[in-house]
C-alpha cells in the first residue's frame, strides 16, 4: 500500500469522524447539563409554591439529588439571597434563579394572608427564597460524557481500521502500476502499465499509457534520426578524405589539383546543406519556430526563397515565374519559412533540371497557400507520404539525385505545421508534381501593402 498516501487519507477521515463526534458530544452534554439546570429550577418553584401555603412541608426531596430543597421567606438583607436577585424579582414578578456559590437559589413573589386566612384589602408581598445544591457537570454529564468517550474511541478505532482497509484496496493498482513502471527500464521495450481500478485512477494510467507512447515514438524517431545522420555525415567527410589521400600520393599538375579542389567542394556544399538541414529541424524541435515569429507579407517571403534558391535554379537550367494571385499579412518565422519555400524549389530544380518551375502565392480565407510546380516526372501516390520522413527518398530520386540529403521535404512539412499549416505533394495540372505548402493566417489578417495582383516574374524578376 502506498504508504504515504493512505496514511494521509486516514488520518484525514479519523479527524473528520472524531471531529463529528466531539462535536455531538458535547452538544449533547450541553443539552444534558441545561436539562438538568431547569429540572433543578423546577423544583425549587414547585418547593417555593407550596410553601406559600399553611399546611407545607418544611423540605422537599429533588429528583437528581439527595439533598434536600430548604425554603424560607427571605427578608431584606438576608445573606443567603442575592440582592440583585430580590430586585430582579420585585422587578419582573415572575421566579428567578440563579447560582449562588455551592447553591441554587430560585426566589418567587407571594401574597400574605392574614390570621384569618384571608387577604387583605391591600396586597402584602413577600419574597418566598427556595435553594437546594447547584447542578454540576460532573453530576449532570459526567457518566455520560463517561460512556460517550469510550464508544467515541472505540468508533474512531474502528474507523481508523476500516479506513485503511478501504484505501488499501483502492490503492492497489497504483502500487501495482509503480511496480509496473519501475519495470520498463528502456523505452522501446513496449511494456505498459495496467489500466485498473477506480475511474480517477484509470484515467491517470491511461495518460501515463499515451505518455510511454509518444515517448517511444519519439525515442525511435530520435535512434532512427542520429543513425541516418551519423551516415550521412559519415559519407561526405569519407569522400573528401579519399580524395585528398589520392590526390596526395604523388606530385600532381594544377589541373589536376583543381579538379580536386572541385569535387572536394562539391562534398562541403553537401555537407554544409546537411548540417544546415540539420539545425533547422534541431530549431524546429526545440520549439524556437513560435519564439522568433514575426509579422512578413506571403509575396515578401516567396520573393526572398527565390532569390536564395535562383543561381541553383540558373545551373539546374530551370525558368522561374512568379505568380501571386494576392498577397496577405503572416506571422511567422521568416527564416525558417523562407527555408522551406526554397527547398520546395530545391527540390524541383533537382529532379526536374531543364524544366520550367512555377512559384504560386495563393491567399484563401484563413490560410496562405505557396505552389510549386514542376514538369518533371512527379513522385508515385504510393511515395507522397514516405518522402517525407527524414533522410528518405524515393528509389527515382537516388537514381535522379544521388547528393539529395532527403531533408528538404521533412523540413519543409515540419514549418508548415508549426505554424498552423501543412505540405503535401500531389500531381500538377500540367504534368509532373506540384509542392503545395499552407500557412495559417491571423485571424485579425489584412491585405499586406501591395497586395495587388501582380503579374508574373521570370528568372531575374523581370516581367515575363
Amino acid at each position: 500500500m502506498s504508504r504515504s498516501l493512505a496514511g494521509a487519507l486516514v488520518a484525514g477521515a479519523v479527524a473528520v469522524v472524531l471531529g463529528a463526534l466531539a462535536g455531538v458530544g458535547v452538544g449533547t452534554a450541553a443539552l444534558l447539563h441545561e436539562a438538568e439546570v431547569r429540572a433543578l429550577d423546577r423544583a425549587l418553584l414547585a418547593a417555593a409554591h407550596e410553601h406559600a401555603h399553611p399546611e407545607a412541608p418544611g423540605a422537599w426531596e429533588v429528583e437528581h439529588s439527595r439533598s434536600p430543597v430548604s425554603v424560607w421567606i427571605s427578608r431584606p438583607g438576608d445573606p443567603r439571597v442575592p440582592a440583585s436577585l430580590s430586585r430582579e424579582a420585585l422587578a419582573a414578578e415572575r421566579p428567578v434563579a440563579e447560582d449562588a456559590g455551592d447553591l441554587r437559589v430560585l426566589v418567587v413573589l407571594a401574597e400574605v394572608e392574614d390570621q384569618r386566612g384571608e387577604r387583605g384589602e391591600r396586597d402584602d408581598h413577600v419574597l418566598i427564597a427556595a435553594a437546594a445544591p447547584r447542578v454540576t457537570l460532573a453530576r449532570s454529564v459526567g457518566p455520560f460524557a463517561a460512556i460517550y468517550g469510550a464508544l467515541a474511541a472505540a468508533a474512531a478505532l474502528g474507523a481508523a481500521l476500516l479506513l485503511r482497509r478501504v484505501v488499501g484496496r483502492a490503492l492497489a493498482p497504483l502500487d501495482r502500476a509503480c511496480a509496473e513502471a519501475a519495470r520498463v527500464t528502456t523505452l522501446a521495450s513496449g511494456d505498459r502499465l495496467t489500466e485498473a481500478g477506480p475511474d480517477e485512477l484509470r484515467a491517470l494510467l491511461g495518460a501515463m499509457n499515451a505518455l510511454l507512447d509518444r515517448l517511444d515514438a519519439a525515442h525511435r524517431a530520435q535512434v532512427r534520426f542520429t543513425a541516418d545522420a551519423a551516415h550521412e555525415l559519415r559519407t561526405p567527410v569519407a569522400a573528401m578524405l579519399g580524395e585528398i589521400e589520392v590526390a596526395l600520393r604523388r606530385p600532381r599538375g594544377a589541373d589536376e589539383y583543381r579538379e580536386v579542389l572541385e569535387s572536394a567542394r562539391e562534398e562541403v556544399e553537401r555537407l554544409r546543406g546537411l548540417v544546415e538541414g540539420l539545425l533547422a529541424l534541431a530549431r524546429i524541435d526545440a520549439g524556437q519556430v513560435e519564439q522568433g515569429l514575426e509579422p512578413s507579407g506571403a509575396v515578401a517571403l516567396a520573393e526572398r526563397a527565390a532569390d536564395r534558391e535562383r543561381p541553383g535554379l540558373e545551373r539546374a537550367g530551370c525558368a522561374l515565374r512568379i505568380e501571386p494571385q494576392g498577397d496577405a499579412e503572416l506571422r511567422v518565422h521568416p527564416a525558417l519559412v523562407e527555408a522551406a519555400v526554397a527547398n520546395l524549389l530545391r527540390n524541383a530544380a533537382a529532379y526536374a533540371a531543364g524544366a520550367p518551375v512555377t512559384l504560386r502565392v495563393v491567399p484563401e480565407p484563413g490560410r496562405v497557400v505557396f505552389q510549386v510546380d514542376d514538369h518533371g516526372p512527379g513522385v508515385p501516390p504510393g511515395e507522397r507520404d514516405a518522402v517525407f520522413d527524414r533522410f528518405t527518398r524515393t528509389g527515382e530520386g537516388r537514381r535522379r539525385n544521388r547528393a539529395g540529403l532527403g531533408l528538404g521535404l521533412p523540413l519543409a512539412r515540419e514549418v508548415a505545421r508549426r505554424h498552423g499549416g501543412d505540405c503535401w505533394l500531389e500531381a500538377a495540372p500540367g504534368g509532373g508534381c506540384r509542392a503545395v505548402l499552407t500557412l495559417r493566417r491571423p485571424m485579425e489578417s489584412t491585405p499586406a501593402r501591395g497586395s495587388s495582383a501582380r503579374s508574373p516574374r521570370g528568372l531575374n524578376g523581370s516581367p515575363a
